[in-house]
């Protein structure tokens, strides 16, 4: 099992240009050379959101920072109007996490937010990080809860979108010299309406309780 513990004996800010660089580079390209300047880091000075924090996980230092950017510039197949505004809207967040002592880039994972076509005509567009946090009772999830709006939302100055907000669960995999982090749906599902931390981790002791023991000690 990974134990994740929030590591308050680093100190981030020093180090935030270099991540923010980092992420850039790393997102660019995939944005197809469209979107290189639209690469959002959610660092607590430009924007409200704060995720670089450090981490100790299985006993290993790691900072961890999500960023925004347009990664998919692919139209929706059941697109029939505005789809270029769709498509230029549509932004995901990927969680970066970089070892603490050399600030190389140890793991990127895609924040994945399911597309309920009852709420949403277009894509899900990732715009905030509203809280990240460990799991609590298990200890090898970090939790992650996310704003997103319609990517089908007109673009009026005026107009501020419907936000909806859900909660993702990382597992973590301690597996030696190996990070392995896999975003699982199967308690929370996707999207969901967790709005807080403490209603997702609630929702996790529910799922826990209803496992085997057996069943999941061979999970592990």
């Amino acid at each position: 099992m990974a134990e994740i513990t929030l590591d308050k004996t680093l100190d981030v800010k020093p180090v935030i240009p270099s991540i923010e660089l980092s992420i850039k580079r790393y997102a660019a390209p995939r944005a197809k050379g469209m979107f290189s300047d639209n690469i959002w880091v959610f660092d607590g000075k430009e924007d409200i959101d704060n995720s670089i924090f450090a981490w100790t996980i299985s006993g290993k230092k790691y900072l961890s920072a999500a960023a925004q950017y347009t990664s998919n510039i692919d139209p929706l197949p059941d697109c029939d109007s505005n789809c270029d505004w769709m498509v230029n809207s549509h932004m995901v967040c990927h969680l970066f996490l970089f070892g603490a002592g050399t600030l190389s880039l140890a793991e990127v994972i895609p924040l994945n937010i399911v597309r309920d076509r009852r709420l949403l005509k277009g894509k899900p567009r990732c715009q905030s990080i509203k809280a990240m946090a460990v799991a609590g009772a298990a200890r090898d999830v970090l939790l992650i809860t996310l704003g997103y709006s319609d990517s089908a939302e007109p673009a009026e100055a005026r107009y501020e979108p419907p936000e909806f907000v859900t909660t993702i669960a990382l597992h973590f995999d301690s597996t030696p010299g190996v990070l392995r982090v896999e975003q699982r749906d199967d308690c929370l599902g996707n999207p969901n309406n967790y709005k807080t931390i403490a209603a997702a981790r609630k929702r996790l002791r529910e799922c826990e309780a209803t496992i085997p023991r057996s069943q999941e000690a061979g999970a592990r």
